[in-house]
């Protein structure tokens, strides 16, 4: 009887732990309201959860308007179906990574995703024109125009997944990732045509990357080097024109 109520215990215990590492976001009071400016919210949220252990921050249906944000180790974002992060229109309110500005960030971490159905929404013409304004104001420089954010920069990064989700319309490139290993991408969308030269994926000096079952339309190139990666895989995934993608070193 006792081995059996210390089972009991046991498993309950397992069951709170695992309940304790979902978090839905409304919690850290982050608005889907698409109004409220949500980035200070999302950034605390994903302190916190990494802080204590790491877990999945969920957002479900709304529209969550965010500026950039780091996430952090063990934290995985979780974008429900009808879920949009939702990137704020203005010049100042994206952080760079090694010269790359970005939505979303990682940087030296490791077991970190972003998953689900829902979507990154880069609103790349806005910034683009917040950008140029600043630029014509002598705010900001020149060459602030040649940089322009991308919607994912993550940078010596290991075990990184994405899933499920869709990227649309990037300012800069969708996704850029530098001096990682072992990233998985998988059945996801891109879909950023808004402005020219928008590249879908960037990969330079990875290791270990496997890009399947996803769909690529995009003004630059689908997939791309920057500089030389190791065991990349690339197995059913198209661009707009059926074709399948191929990883050229």
């Amino acid at each position: 009887m006792n081995k059996k109520i210390a089972i009991i215990f046991t498993a309950l215990i397992l069951s709170l732990t695992i309940h304790a590492k979902d978090y839905k976001a409304s919690l850290f009071g982050i608005k889907s309201d698409g109004v409220t400016l949500n980035t200070a919210s999302i950034q605390y949220a994903i302190d916190h959860i990494s802080a204590n252990g790491g877990g999945q921050l969920n957002f479900y249906v709304g529209r969550y308007l965010t500026g950039s944000f780091q996430l952090k180790p063990n934290v995985t974002i979780q974008l429900h179906e009808g879920a949009i992060l939702v990137a704020f229109q203005s010049a100042y309110d994206y952080l760079s990574l090694n010269g790359t500005p970005a939505l979303i960030l990682a940087d030296s971490v490791e077991n970190i995703g972003i998953t689900g159905k829902g979507v990154i929404e880069g609103h790349g013409q806005g910034v683009l024109k917040s950008i140029s304004t600043q630029v014509e104001k002598g705010f900001l420089k020149e060459s602030d125009l040649q940089t322009r954010p991308a919607l994912i920069h993550f940078n010596g990064c290991n075990n990184v997944k994405l899933e499920g989700i869709i990227l649309r319309d990037a300012c800069g490139d969708a996704q850029v990732y530098t001096d990682c290993k072992d990233v998985t991408v998988n059945n996801i969308t891109v879909e950023s045509k808004a402005l020219p030269g928008s590249k879908g994926m960037v990969i330079s000096g990875c290791d270990g990357v496997t890009l399947g079952d996803s769909y690529f339309d995009t003004s630059g190139s689908e997939l791309v080097s920057d500089k030389p990666s190791k065991r990349v895989t690339v197995k059913q995934s198209i661009n707009a024109a059926g074709k399948k993608l191929q990883f050229r070193k």
